[in-house]
This record gives structure tokens, sequence and C-alpha cells, in this order.
């Protein structure tokens, strides 16, 4: 997308930032109450941080020494980026000090272009550790622990880190491009076409869940809900009725859904699905069997490609799980 974010005024942590950060709705406007993306109150993470603080906090001996370690070098912020990183994780996870990580992965998102920390990758003139900017957008989405609330600028540093080679941050930011238009709040762009891009480039880079995303999108077709499962090609194309089945939800396409289709292109779904299977990614092999099954557009009816595929299935679902712990067949 190309959208740049202004470097935080600050990005080292303080004693006080908890005073100063909360869950604020005002770059939210848009967000309603009707959004399958609830707005955060600030308080979701407030009872799994209290049940945490009961338990002990066990770290070995060693860990405890990289800890200390990776603390000492970032320095407050003044150290390698990934010593201030790895220490916002820490802070995170085991002390919960959410306020004081958000700071950190600030502070690893933007430094000057002049910063020799390992792994840092130029973006807009200045440098950045990309899981960094992840993990800001991530708490940007949610507003945890009382930290900002803020998904335009979620979007924003998922672009930024997106733009440096950062594949999940590429897949996040395809899945708020291809969400509902308003439900994201104000700022969020809507932009099917760009996530298909980003999921296909995802997938070459060998992510299976990119790969099954984009063929998904390109076999629903105009008449199916853009989140609707278990299509089949002549619903999809419209030549039968969509009928709701017991316990789905209803998977024809609302009139008031302002979403985008997607031309239908089952050969290039196909190609999509055998890099998912490839990638041993059990629902992209077992809609390869569906759709040998069933056949689709430019696509014959082949019972031995389906019968392959359906084995690959079982063997994925009984090596990793899935499918609700059991195969599908």
């Amino acid at each position: 997308m190309g959208s740049k974010l202004a470097k935080p005024e600050n990005s080292q942590p303080s004693s006080s930032a908890a005073n100063n950060v909360s869950s604020n709705v005002e770059n939210n406007e848009g967000l309603n109450e009707n959004s399958p993306y609830p707005i955060p109150t600030g308080k979701e993470y407030e009872l799994i941080d209290a049940l945490a603080n009961e338990l002990p906090n066990i770290i070995d001996d060693e860990s405890r020494r990289q800890v200390e370690e990776y603390v000492a070098d970032c320095d407050n912020g003044s150290g390698p980026m990934v010593a201030c990183f790895s220490t916002a994780e820490y802070l995170s996870l085991f002390e919960r000090k959410h306020v004081e990580a958000m700071h950190l992965f600030e502070n690893a998102c933007f430094r000057p272009k002049s910063d020799k920390s390992p792994n840092g990758v130029e973006v807009d003139g200045t440098k950045a550790y990309l899981p960094a900017c992840y993990n800001l957008g991530r708490m940007r989405m949610t507003g945890k622990g009382k930290t900002k609330f803020d998904r335009k600028e979620a979007f924003e540093y998922f672009d930024r880190a997106c733009r440096g080679g950062h594949d999940p941050s590429c897949f996040m930011q395809g899945k708020m491009l291809a969400s509902q238009p308003g439900t994201l709040g104000k700022g969020v762009p809507y932009d099917p076409y760009k996530a298909v891009d980003l999921f296909e480039k995802v997938c070459d880079n060998q992510d299976a869940v990119s790969c099954f995303s984009v063929a998904t999108m390109l076999l629903r077709g105009e008449k199916v809900n853009p989140v609707a499962d278990n299509v089949s090609p002549l619903e999809a194309r419209g030549e039968v009725e969509l009928k709701k089945r017991k316990g789905e939800m209803d998977r024809k396409k609302m009139e008031t859904d302002n979403r985008i289709s997607l031309k239908r292109d089952p050969q290039r779904a196909e190609k999509l699905l055998k890099k998912g299977c490839e990638f041993s990614h059990a629902p992209s092999c077992f809609n390869l069997a569906v759709m040998y099954t069933q056949g689709d557009e430019n696509i014959p009816v082949d019972k031995e490609k389906s019968e392959i595929y359906k084995k690959k299935t079982d063997e994925l679902v009984k090596m990793f799980g899935g499918f609700g712990g059991g195969s599908p067949f």
C-alpha cells in the first residue's frame, strides 16, 4: 500500500507510561456494536493477567541469565533492536507489563537510518526490526493490556513490516484489506485485489494458509457469502440454489453485503491448492480431492487424482490432527 507511519514521539519505556496510555478509540471512527470485530474496553486481558499473577513465575537459571543479558543489552531502548524486542516479549508475556513492552516495540520498529543493529531493515528512510512492528500492530488491533487501540495504526504497522519483507505482517494486512468495508473503522482501506496479491506473495514463500485463503476467494463466486465454506461449483456458479444446511450460517450473499466478489478462477485456485497441499496443509489437500471429485470449469472429474488427495488428506490429519481430530472421509 505504501503508507507511511510517523515515528512515535516517545519510543522509550517510561515508569509513568501506564498513566498516559489507554484503550483509545478516538481514531477508530466507524466502529459500531454490530461489527464482527468488537471494540475493546481495555479490560479484556485483566482476568488472564490476574490469573497469571497468581501463578509462580518459573524460569530456569539459563533462561534467567539470557533474559538479564538482553535486558542489559537493550539498555532501556538504547541498545540493539533485537535485544529490545526480546525484552519487550519478556515484559509482555512473563511480567505482563504490556505498556512498557509496547514502548519497546515502538522503539525497535523505528530507529534512525544510521542504526547499526543486526537484522535492521530500512523502510521509508528509517530502520526497523520487522517482528517488533508486527507485534505492535497486533497490540493496536486489540489495545492489549490498556495499550493504545487504533486499527488504522495497526494496518500501517503491518504495512511497514510487510514492505520490509515480513510475511506474517503481509498476511495480517491482507486479512484487513479483505474485511468487510467499515468493520475495522475509518482509515483502514478495503481492497480484496491487493489482499490477493499479498496472499499470493506469502504463498510463494511457502505459507500454506495464504495459498488456501486465495484459492477459497477464487472459488466462491458472486452468489456466495464471502466467508462461507462448503460451497459446490454448481452453487458458486449459481446453477443450483444455495441451501441453508442445519448448523451452518446462511451461505447466500446478502443484498446489503458490499464486499467485492472476485471472478471465479478454478484453474488458478487449483494451482494454489496444490502449493498448499505440498506445504502439508490438510484443508488444501481436502479441497483438491473435492475439486477432482466434482469437477469445475476447465477441471474435469478425475477419480485417480481425487483418491491421491484423499489419501494425502488422511495422512496429514493422522500426522498433525485437524478436521475435528478425524478424517473428513
